[in-house]
């Protein structure tokens, strides 16, 4: 009697809607990541084909990468759709949700392989004429993919499991592999994420380029360690202790963290690509700052009767305004030789001097790289 008693059932109900609103949390987090990440890619993609007329081999990788992230997210969404039903009663939801389990978890390595070679197709690019930068690079990526592969193997077509309930280790033989797998492929994303994005600050930050440039661009790629910091967090919980207590917390949190890791990391790489809309865009700002400044100054400035040009007759207005216009070319194309840095991907040796990218007409990307025209001696009118 016992068993079932009010108070029994009560205390069943509550557990069971807390274990509801648990999973919610994560489909909700799974819509929310998923948004991002379409989004993201769209940005980059209309930066790279739009803009700059380009999709590399770091482009059709991260196009992978997205299919498979968005994959894993549309599959935890309906895990947590059928979980909930299964847990309900539904025997036939229960079964689905298991089966799409593991499909869950293979997509998230798969995710993370894609993003690793795609990361890796730009670093090369940054390290084209650095032998020892490439080898580690490349080594990095076949690690990644070696044992991305077996992890979605394991993960897929196994018994393995990434959290184990206590007492049911003997059900799979091959567990301690798996496990072993598992970490592995873990400890080589984390430590792919953090080379890449540490070997490109350092070497963008000795490139003989304006600290103006150096900064933002800097920002972005230091925006690749997110990644990083999601798979250190999910590699610190799956490697924590698992009893009866906290067996649904941790695979609750697991699942949260395995969603964030490559969402993050295709959002951070993709947003890290987008500089050249940042700087279209500030650039437009300024052009509506500097058109607003220069009809206040015009009305404020109307030539008199005896003096049609403004001013004195040697026309001092005219010659302010024509200095003005040398030093804005001047910052302009300094800007733009910077920003032409970036654009190429960093291609080029990194402690390039300025000044010979100002030389440099052709972009890497199959055609002229619009810059503005650099006049290196303006005479003003009237002098």
């Amino acid at each position: 009697m016992a068993a079932t008693s009010p108070a029994s059932i009560a205390a069943a109900r509550a557990f069971l809607d807390s274990v509801v609103t648990d999973t919610l949390v994560i489909r909700n987090l799974a819509a929310v990541l998923l948004a991002f990440v379409v989004l993201s890619v769209a940005i980059r993609f209309y930066v790279r084909i739009k803009m700059l007329g380009q999709f590399g081999l770091e482009d059709w990788s991260m196009l992978a990468a997205f299919v498979f992230s968005a994959t894993q997210c549309s599959i935890a969404i309906a895990v947590v759709t059928f979980g909930i039903r299964g847990a309900y009663g539904d025997h036939r939801a229960r079964n689905i949700t298991m089966h799409l389990s593991k499909f869950s978890t293979g997509m998230f390595a798969l995710a993370l392989v894609a993003l690793k070679i795609s990361l890796g197709f730009f670093f090369l690019k940054i390290f084209s004429h650095k032998k020892m930068q490439r080898y580690s690079i490349t080594a990095l990526c076949i690690l990644s993919t070696i044992t991305g592969l077996a992890y979605f193997a394991f993960a897929s077509f196994t018994c393995t499991a990434l959290i184990i309930a206590p007492g049911s280790e003997v059900n799979c033989p091959i567990q301690p592999v798996s496990t072993g797998v598992f970490y592995a492929f873990s400890i080589v994303s984390i430590g792919s994420d953090y080379t890449f994005t540490l070997m490109a600050v350092y070497a963008l930050w000795r490139a003989k380029l304006p600290l103006t440039t150096k900064l933002p661009a800097c920002a972005l790629l230091v925006m690749g360690t997110v990644g990083g910091i999601a798979s250190t967090i999910r590699f610190s919980l799956l490697v924590k202790p698992v009893t009866r207590e906290n067996y649904l917390a941790s695979i609750f949190d697991v699942g949260k963290w395995t969603i964030v890791e490559h969402s993050i990391g295709v959002i951070a790489a993709n947003l890290a690509m987008t500089r050249p809309l940042l700087h279209a865009c500030v650039l437009r700002v300024k052009g509506g700052a500097s058109t607003l400044g220069g009809t206040k100054d015009q009305q404020q400035q109307q030539p008199s009767k005896n003096h049609p040009t403004g001013g004195s007759r040697m026309g001092g207005p005219r010659i302010m305004g024509s200095r003005h216009v040398a030093r804005s070319t001047d910052h302009q194309a300094t800007e733009n030789a910077g920003e032409a840095y970036l654009l190429h991907d960093i291609k080029r040796e990194v402690t390039v001097v300025v000044d010979e990218e100002k030389a440099s007409a052709d972009s890497d990307f199959g055609g002229p790289y619009p810059r503005a025209a650099y006049h290196g001696q303006i005479r003003p009118r009237g002098v």
